[in-house]
């Protein structure tokens, strides 16, 4: 059997996404037994093993080369299909892309509504950290990324965004106490440093430029959503690192103070795509890189 027989290549996809084969039976609309005879059938034809039977199930690296094709086929088949009904009656086309959280809700949406709306485009978001969101489009899993990863991977393209500012900011109080008459590190013993997640690493640049070390001890808490971060920070939970974007409006009226005035942290960020001639990924591209960013 021929190795890009796509019912093949569409089963072994479904049970990566879906996270196992009774999932993707469901997703499929076939028997459990059916989507597993189909990837014994794909592993066959390719001649090697492709997924690792664990729980969830996981792709080798050939079988990330596989969803990575499948994906590309996918897009590049329904932009055909759209093309080739009346307008009136076109379907959406889904396109995947990672990003970090900061990205998403301060200017991603503002600066891809227009193309969104005009080429009906149905955005299937990722979202981690910006020096993470790139192995979802090494793996294949996306079609585009945002990330601080500076050269492109194979058969894709990679273009400069723009530049992200991020400040460690606190609540008034917080600085009245602590910071008001300056800080050294010592200070990071007394308050806690709120961080995203384990991946989160905006910190650690930030102590290197304040201190040109890392402390070895000091007290910190995760608190992985945007909005409930802030408001962490603005309620005395700690100390903690957000876009100057995100908190100008809070500086100006005095919600939040400039913890570290006056270090700041300049994080590039750079859109990655599949190198494939795509009208979605065309247009999401162009309203990305007319953002010009320095924020």
């Amino acid at each position: 059997m021929h190795m890009y027989d796509y019912k093949l290549l569409e089963a072994f996809t479904a049970v990566v996404e879906n996270k196992g084969f009774e999932r993707a039976s469901l997703v499929l609309h076939l028997t459990q037994s059916a989507v597993s005879q189909r990837v014994r059938q794909l592993e066959e034809a390719v001649g090697q093993i492709l997924l690792v039977r664990s729980n969830p199930p996981v792709p080798t690296d050939a079988g990330k080369n596989i969803i990575s094709h499948f994906k590309k086929v996918e897009l590049l088949e329904v932009e055909l299909d759209n093309s080739l009904l009346h307008k009136e009656v076109s379907g959406f086309t889904t396109v995947s892309v990672s990003l970090n959280a900061d990205s998403l809700c301060t200017w991603f949406l503002d600066a891809v509504e227009k193309a969104v709306k005009k080429n009906r485009i149905l955005l299937k978001l990722y979202v981690d950290d910006q020096d993470e969101t790139h192995r979802m489009m090494k793996d294949g899993e996306v079609s585009a990324c945002i990330s601080t990863r500076d050269k492109p991977f194979q058969s894709c393209s990679c273009s400069l965004i723009g530049t992200m500012s991020y400040k460690m900011f606190c609540s008034p109080e917080i600085y009245e106490k602590h910071f008001k008459n300056g800080f050294d590190i010592n200070t990071l013993k007394e308050v806690p440093v709120i961080i995203y997640n384990e991946k989160d690493t905006l910190h650690k640049q930030m102590f290197t430029n304040a201190f040109k070390t890392q402390p070895s001890d000091f007290p910190y808490m995760h608190i992985p959503d945007v909005n409930k971060y802030k408001d962490a920070i603005a309620n005395s939970f700690g100390i903690g690192m957000m876009t100057v974007m995100q908190c100008r409006e809070f500086l100006d009226n005095g919600t939040l103070r400039d913890a570290f005035y006056p270090h700041t942290v300049q994080t590039p960020l750079y859109w990655h795509r599949w190198n494939i001639t795509s009208l979605s990924l065309d247009a999401l591209t162009n309203s990305i890189l007319k953002k010009n960013m320095l924020i």
